[in-house]
């Protein structure tokens, strides 16, 4: 139906035909969109009296409808983007008040906005109402007072917006599942942080905790060389999942490709290579490929063993459904041969790491075959072969949190520490960070905990240095991949006490560039190279030369 060729009685009539007696003013809203955010030609009062005059009457008016349609056709725009802007003022609004007692059409009123819009218009967009939002801050600052502070259960609802210490108590105990006092005697040891939402903190009351970093991690300078080792073209505008390596004196860089899009149509594994510590790059090399776009090849990783290089890839099905493992080795004559490719479901996510016992093991997860590999596990080779066999060992039995919720993409990567093993994992479903740690070398593995590093959703990148310290990459702005820390720990410690910023997209050369993620790295001649991705939505590798 198009209202411009309709009139307002007619649409009444049309919506009152239509529609249940309940949900008509949000069928109209819905049908009209922008119209009701023209403030400026719109009055909210006019159209809040029209709603409630319409709704009170004893059956559905068409006059009475087609008075509130009129009001909302006076205000059109054609500016699509003030819908979004508008939901984003409301909710900017109750983060900032939170706590006070005010209405919600007192809200409405001071936004001067049309109160049923608004209720109609954030519910739409965030999936939750005005009221719910509200409450659920409130929540989220009282758990937080909970645990952070030694305040009186009545202190804490007062400051938080719950006049009513019996109210606060059913919301809470209804919302949270247990007392405000029984979830502050079980939560005492959790750690939150900064950008954790009323989930997270959830969350992380439930888990144990381990604390990796020093009080005041100091921002050191360092030298730092940035340059791009591939850049989108016409071939191929998608790049992604990247390794690096140093072998005899050169470096290999490879990820997967796409034409345009993440994980569609032909997807290879290509490689460069540098003769002088990444100064310059030779020509793209595809090493395996499907041009038929059936068989998904991503990611690449690297090992050395016996004076041999070699790569594992994945061969998929489907974006991260893992039909095989498949390891090749380079030839003297520079080209990759494929030495075996074996039914084993586990998402490739590191380089391949060497235990002080002599195996070797790569971190990642795991599922059923061509299906979507949702567990942490490690694949753990005894014989130190890379040619030998390699055993799955699940760091947990699945991938359900304490919470009941399931992990996303739970990409993992470990450090050494004298005998234990640490894996540091990705979390998508909540932005709780999580690590395990093993005591065997990674034939077992303690629950999940949640501790207080401050990455969030993307690929984690931890390893160890010659020197005696650890390093960890990670993306840590809470609102996307727009900045890409290096942190590093004392000699010896297993606490992170500097950080280098790596990337951020306020300050990037690289001026198109948003996001910068997914890193690898690699040790080799008192540098640190660390590769990662780079761009928006085409993108391109880029080389971080760190002199250690």
């Amino acid at each position: 139906m198009n209202e411009k060729v309709i009139d307002s009685k007619a649409l009444a009539e049309f919506f009152i035909k239509n529609g249940d007696r309940e949900n008509i003013i949000s069928s109209v809203f819905e049908f009209f969109k922008l119209d009701c955010i023209e403030r400026s030609n719109l009055n909210p009062s006019d159209l809040d009296d029209l709603i409630r005059d319409f709704i009170s009457a004893d059956e559905n008016d068409v006059d009475k409808l087609a008075l509130v349609i009129d009001v909302i056709k006076a205000g059109r725009t054609s500016a699509s983007e003030r819908e979004n802007q508008l939901v984003k003022e409301i909710t900017d609004y109750l983060k900032e008040h939170f706590t006070e007692e005010k209405s919600i059409e007192e809200i409405a009123e001071e936004l001067h906005i049309s109160y049923y819009y608004m209720c109609h218009v954030f519910k739409e967009k965030n999936g939750v109402s005005v009221n719910q939002f509200r409450t659920t801050k409130r929540l989220e600052k009282a758990m937080r007072m909970l645990i952070e502070s030694e305040n009186k259960i009545s202190d804490v609802a007062i400051s938080c917006g719950f006049n009513n210490v019996s109210y606060f108590t059913e919301i809470f105990t209804k919302s949270v599942g247990v007392t405000p006092s029984s979830f502050r005697e079980n939560s005492t040891k959790a750690y939150l942080h900064d950008f954790y939402s009323f989930n997270d903190i959830l969350l992380s009351a439930k888990m144990p905790y381990m604390s990796f970093m020093d009080e005041n991690v100091k921002e050191i300078e360092a030298d730092v060389v940035a340059s791009l080792i591939h850049k989108p073209d016409d071939k191929f505008g998608f790049l992604h999942e990247a390794a690096i390596i140093e072998y005899k004196g050169v470096l290999y860089a490879s990820w997967y490709n796409c034409p345009k899009f993440e994980l569609k149509g032909f997807t290879p594994i290509c490689e460069r290579r540098s003769y002088d510590g990444g100064e310059t790059w030779t020509d793209l090399k595809v090493i395996c490929e499907d041009r038929s776009g059936k068989i998904l090849y991503c990611p690449p990783v690297y090992g050395i063993f016996g004076d041999k290089l070699y790569m594992f890839v994945n061969r998929m099905v489907a974006p991260d459904h893992i039909h095989s493992l498949d390891l090749y080795v380079l030839g003297e004559d520079g080209e990759y041969t494929l030495l075996w490719s074996r039914p084993i479901p586990f998402k490739l996510n590191t380089n391949v790491v060497t235990l002080p016992n002599g195996k070797f093991i790569l971190p990642g997860r795991c599922g059923e075959l061509d299906g979507f590999p949702v567990t942490p596990a490690v694949l753990i080779n005894d014989s130190g072969d890379m040619k030998g066999k390699w055993r799955l060992v699940k760091v947990a039995e699945n991938g359900i949190l304490p919470d009941s919720s399931s992990l996303i993409h739970p990409e993992t990567t470990v450090f050494i520490s004298g005998e234990r093993l640490y894996m540091f994992n990705r979390n998508d479903v909540r932005r709780v960070p999580i690590v395990y740690f093993s005591d065997d070398f990674g034939e077992s593995w303690s629950e999940g905990h949640s501790h207080d590093i401050p990455y969030i959703s993307s690929k984690i990148y931890t390893g160890n240095l010659s020197n005696g310290k650890k390093y960890l990459i990670a993306n840590i702005d809470t609102f996307g991949r727009s900045r890409l820390a290096l942190y590093f720990t004392d000699k010896n410690s297993d606490k992170f006490s500097s950080k280098i910023t790596l990337f951020d997209k306020k300050i990037s050369v690289f001026e198109e560039a948003t996001m910068c993620h997914y890193p690898c790295a690699y040790e080799s001649n008192g540098y640190l190279y660390v590769i990662a991705t780079l761009g928006k939505e085409r993108r391109g590798a880029i080389l971080f030369k760190i002199k250690l």
